[in-house]
Formats: C-alpha cells, structure tokens, sequence
C-alpha cells in the first residue's frame, strides 16, 4: 500500500516533525569572545550585548519613570490648587484688608523719642561791680542720648549772642553768659535752638554713663575764699582751689563752668580754661571775682570738655 504520508514528510521513522519554537536554543557565552583585531574588548562587547538584549526592558523603565514623575506632579499641582481654593483665597482677602491700613506708630515713636531738656530756671547774677551773669541750670534725663544746641538769653528787650552747648547723657550743669550789661535785668528767659539728639548705641558703649564719668572725673580740694583784698589798686575777691584731672585721659582745651555755691545754692558762676591738662595732673587755681558782698563756701567745677569729639584728647605720652 502506498505510504502517502512518509512520502510527503520524507520521515523515515514515521514522526512528526518537531516545534521549532519548542527546539531549545544553545546558550551563548559572551566571555568566550575574543577580538583577534584588538579594537573591540570583551567588556565592551559584553556590556554591548547586555543593551542589546535588555533595551525592551530598559524602554519600560525609562517610560515608567517618567508616568511617575507625571503622575507626581499633577497630584501635587492639583492638591496646591485644592489648598488655593480652600484657604489662601480667604488668607488673600484678610492680607488685602490688612494692607489697605497703616498702624499708628506714633505712639511708638513717642515712646523711644528722648525725654526734652529740662530747664529749671533763668536767672540773673551779679558777676562785676557792674554788670551781670545770666545763668539756667540745664539737665539731660536721657541715659542714651546726648544733645547738642544753640542757646541764647532774653532779658527785658535785650538777648544776649547766640552760643553753642551740649549736654551729654544724664548731664547737668549751668548755661551761662557773662557780663550783660549794666543795670540789674528783669525776665531772664533761656532760648534754645537747633536742637539735634544723638542716640549712643549700647553695641559701641555698653554703660553711656559709666563710660563718661570714667573721662570727666575731676576733684577739687583746698578750697579757700578771701573776701575783697586791694591789690594794685583794684579790690576783688579771692577764690583758691586745686583741681586734679583723675581720668585717664589728658585734654588740649580744658574748659570749666566754676560755680560759685553759698550753703549748696548757686550764686554766681566763673569761666576757666586750662591748656593741656595732663592725666592725674593737679593745677593750683586762683581765681578773682569782683562782685559786691559775694559770700562762697564752696565750688563745683562742671567740665565742658566734648569727649566724643578725638580732637579734645592730648596724645598718649611714651
């Protein structure tokens, strides 16, 4: 009988023909590569053929990556636009109102100002047998704070010129203009002008007031008061003291207001100017005054030295 079968198969032993895709392939084994040339090595020609072989995965990879990102940054945009609508609308409106006022900071600024100078009084005070001084005693309250200013006397219908002064920080002492004319005069009045405040950062000088005594600390000792004695025909008081410069700092111009004190009132005042006083240096005083029945028991000298001017300060001897 005739095989129709084998004849058309060609298969002798009478099988099927097999599944090519169920024919098990050889494995390659990329270390056996060797180049002959010397231009391609065999760890470029693995890492080659791993991308080769791996590059539908590494597609996948890279494209999941990116739906990621995506997918993050559209979920973060619309939780963003979700708090927008929920609470920065409202936070929007609230900070419109509250830009649409100003708070009154004048109150505030009244309250770091400094406190105005005081003045506790204007007088006049006999100074020659025939003219007078105008003295007001002036104080600075600020601890921070130093003052400068033009001054001037008004007595009656006459002023006196215009002066310059200061006043440093918790300072006191008196504003004086000597010899104003003649005859006693009535309605003294102190004018100030061109009032200018410094504030004294505490970064630069922790305690202002320490820091200044440390500068202006000068002493009076043996003191003595001669009524009138005729000398080269002229009679005039005599007034003697010593003052010792006690600070650590010598000074070119040394100006001082001596006030002259009667059982701790003011009743007159003296002008004194000392040239180069040194550090720890003690300068004998004698002063002539020629005032009528003038009766003193004791002075206060108040330094008139600007401190924060370098200039005042004699250099460091070696």
């Amino acid at each position: 009988m005739l095989n129709i079968y084998n004849q058309k198969n060609n298969n002798h032993n009478g099988d099927l023909a097999p599944d090519p895709s169920s024919v098990k392939k050889p494995k390659i084994d990329v270390g056996r590569f060797e180049d002959v040339t010397g231009e391609f090595s065999s760890s470029q020609f693995k890492r080659s053929y791993w991308l080769a072989t791996h590059k539908v995965l590494l597609y996948k990879i890279i494209v999941g990556v990116l739906i990621f990102l995506s997918v993050s940054m559209w979920v973060f945009s619309l939780w963003n636009w979700g708090d927008y609508v929920v609470n920065g609308i409202t936070g929007d409106i609230k900070l419109s109102n509250n830009l649409a006022s100003f708070p009154d900071y004048s109150g505030i600024k009244e309250r770091y100002a400094p406190i105005p100078i005081q003045v506790v009084g204007a007088n006049a005070y006999v100074g020659g047998s025939k003219t007078y001084d105008l003295i007001a005693e002036v104080s600075n309250p600020n601890k921070n704070f130093i003052v400068y200013f033009d001054y001037f006397f008004v007595a009656g219908n006459q002023r006196t010129l215009t002066q310059k002064g200061f006043l440093f920080a918790n300072e006191s002492y008196p504003l004086v203009y000597f010899g104003f004319g003649e005859g006693y005069p009535s309605g003294v009045n102190l004018i100030m002008e061109n009032v200018s405040w410094k504030r004294i950062s505490t970064h630069d000088i922790p305690n202002v007031v320490a820091w200044q005594n440390d500068r202006l600390n000068f002493s009076v000792k043996n003191f003595s008061f001669s009524e009138p004695q005729t000398l080269d025909g002229v009679t005039a008081n005599v007034i003697k003291f010593d003052i010792t410069n006690n600070s650590a700092f010598g000074y070119r111009d040394s100006a001082f207001v001596v006030a002259l004190m009667q059982s701790g009132s003011l009743v007159g005042a003296m002008p004194l100017i000392l040239k180069d006083f040194k550090s720890l240096e003690t300068r004998s005083i004698d002063l002539r005054n020629f005032s009528d029945n003038l009766v003193i028991s004791d002075v206060v000298v108040f330094p008139l030295i600007d401190i924060y001017n370098q200039e005042v300060y004699l250099a460091p001897e070696r």
